[in-house]
């Protein structure tokens, strides 16, 4: 899959995706953390509001948190940018990558342990009833899984791969969803489908210092995300 091989805006209601870092603790991280805000300033990846320096540096486009559409963190031994506002996936990509050499600018290049990339987004299937879909769950789904004496009222089925895991669900208008993952104004409520896929690769094996590993793992998780959708759009 190539990142231009994705789903169509007009199928997606929300979509968060994370790439996150974690890397061998730099303690010289704590004497860094004005020039490492100053350079992500300079390299104008998006419009800054709002920047925190504590145990970590928190950069974000909104001063009120639940409204920020890009968040970037960087701790000891971890950053990470997460993304609300996908114009596309290149162009998310595109950031993520001005934020990582803005950083490694500064820090170095770190001994990276772990290379992680979450997608959670809501979808819009063929139907928009949400007893419907509930409906095609139950057929679709083994009829042992499911026992008459228990309607279903919610579900949500998870799986763990070799490289990850992902899980879904049928998604109502006043599912706790929303407010776990999409709190801000700009959220879009309907009927549909919850998938959540996080992979991830790590250096146990062997070194994972290769920056390109990167792009592998977030192209990785677009194809998880497209393979589900693509599964679940007739429900």
């Amino acid at each position: 899959m190539n990142m231009k091989d994705n789903i169509d805006k007009k199928h997606i209601g929300n979509r968060k995706i994370i790439i996150e870092l974690r890397y061998d603790a730099i303690p010289s991280i704590i004497d860094k953390k004005g020039t490492i805000v100053e350079v992500i300033e300079k390299a104008n990846i998006f419009n800054i509001l709002q920047w925190e320096i504590g145990n970590e540096i928190i950069i974000r486009d909104n001063e009120i948190k639940d409204e920020a559409t890009n968040v970037i963190t960087v701790a000891f031994n971890r950053f990470s940018f997460i993304s609300y506002n996908i114009d596309s996936i290149e162009s998310f990509y595109a950031k993520f990558k001005k934020i990582y050499e803005a950083i490694i600018s500064v820090i170095g290049n770190p001994n990276i342990r772990r290379i992680g990339c979450r997608i959670i987004g809501t979808y819009i299937v063929k139907s928009n009833n949400y007893s419907d879909i509930i409906t095609h769950l139950q057929e679709a789904f083994p009829a042992k899984f499911f026992l008459a004496q228990y309607p279903v009222r919610d579900f949500m089925f998870r799986l763990e791969h070799d490289n990850g895991m992902y899980q879904l669900g049928p998604l109502n208008l006043e599912d706790d969803f929303y407010e776990r993952e999409f709190r801000g104004s700009k959220t879009i409520k309907h009927v549909g489908f919850v998938i959540d896929t996080d992979n991830y690769l790590t250096n146990e094996v062997k070194s994972i210092n290769d920056k390109e590993l990167i792009k592998d793992i977030y192209i990785l998780s677009l194809s998880v995300e497209k393979d589900l959708y693509t599964n679940l759009a007739n429900l």
